[in-house]
């Protein structure tokens, strides 16, 4: 549309009659503008995008009428962001629409591109878990939305988000029990993502405390085919129990290649083979992309695609 666009407006300066070249380079720079805001097709499969943002969280679910949901958007470093970087250059090349923004908790690596994608996608609604202070970042991220009117929203057990037939329901945090914590972490936004029988379970950098919290308040509703591993699987998260009653047959751990922290942590890898799950890294495989009809689930990393091998509706 560019390379159109250019043609037919030097056309029309060089020709004797412009008129017609002329409509045609604009109506070129038009269509550029609004195809962004239009998805290419329409799907009978939801994908969840696990991005490659480094050494942070930023996941997107992409419904069957072409629309988003952003859980997270990536880190931000002097001078940039992943939101700028990543998030919206990902959107803006499939098309369609933001219409909610989820942030687990307030840490830079999780709210760091926040900001960028929020003023210029202006999602519908921002759900926050509303862990009392917070980074820069964070502050940056709550002045955006109310710039551009995006209405706020208090994550609470039971509360729920339905876009074209996907449920993203919130198990956690509870404020009555994360009033006395210190750790953002450990007051994470708990999704759990639903299409048909397929289920994906999002728990943000939740360690053992909130995990523990899980299980005593919501032990059978954990139970999911995919799995966004806790804190880029960091021995603190990931419990044995914990992952027992998740049981995924796909685990997805967001982390950063040749990180400082040891991230992931070998104990959590061992765990996570024990109970035969298939692990994907984003520092290995780049981004993860699962794909679901609501019963098969279908897997595109390393620039390959592949359906697991059993039903994934039942165990």
């Amino acid at each position: 549309l560019a390379a159109l666009a250019a043609v037919a407006l030097v056309i029309a300066c060089a020709s004797r009659y412009p008129a017609r070249p002329a409509i045609v380079g604009l109506a070129a720079l038009a269509t550029m503008v609004v195809l962004p805001a239009f998805p290419l097709s329409n799907s009978d499969e939801v994908e969840v995008h696990f991005l490659d943002v480094g050494q942070g969280d930023a996941i997107l679910i992409r419904t069957t009428g072409g629309h988003w949901v952003l859980l997270d958007a990536g880190p931000a470093w002097r001078g940039g962001d992943a939101g700028r970087t990543t998030v919206l250059p990902y959107i803006l090349r499939r098309g369609g629409s933001l219409e909610a923004f989820v942030l687990s908790h307030p840490h830079t690596d999780h709210v760091g591109g926040a900001a960028s994608v929020l003023t210029a996608l202006r999602p519908h609604s921002y759900w926050d878990a509303a862990f009392a202070g917070g980074s820069e970042a964070y502050i940056a991220s709550l002045a955006a939305a109310r710039k551009q009117g995006i209405e706020w929203h208090r994550v609470h057990p039971g509360d729920s988000i339905l876009v074209d037939g996907v449920s993203v329901s919130f198990l956690a945090p509870d404020s009555a029990w994360t009033v006395g914590l210190k750790d953002p972490n450990l007051a994470s936004t708990i999704a759990l993502v639903r299409y048909g029988m397929v289920r994906f379970l999002l728990v943000g950098d939740a360690e053992r405390a909130e995990e523990d919290w899980l299980l005593a308040e919501h032990r059978t509703e954990l139970r999911a085919q995919v799995l966004k591993v806790g804190h880029h699987g960091s021995s603190t998260s990931s419990s044995d129990t914990f992952l027992d009653a998740v049981h995924p047959d796909v685990a997805v751990i967001s982390v950063g290649a040749g990180n400082t922290y040891g991230h992931p942590s070998n104990d959590v890898l061992h765990a996570l083979s024990r109970i035969g799950a298939e692990v994907l890294r984003t520092d290995e495989a780049g981004t993860v992309i699962v794909r679901t009809d609501g019963v098969r689930i279908e897997i595109e990393a390393k620039g390959e695609k592949w359906e697991l091998g059993h039903d994934s509706s039942g165990r």
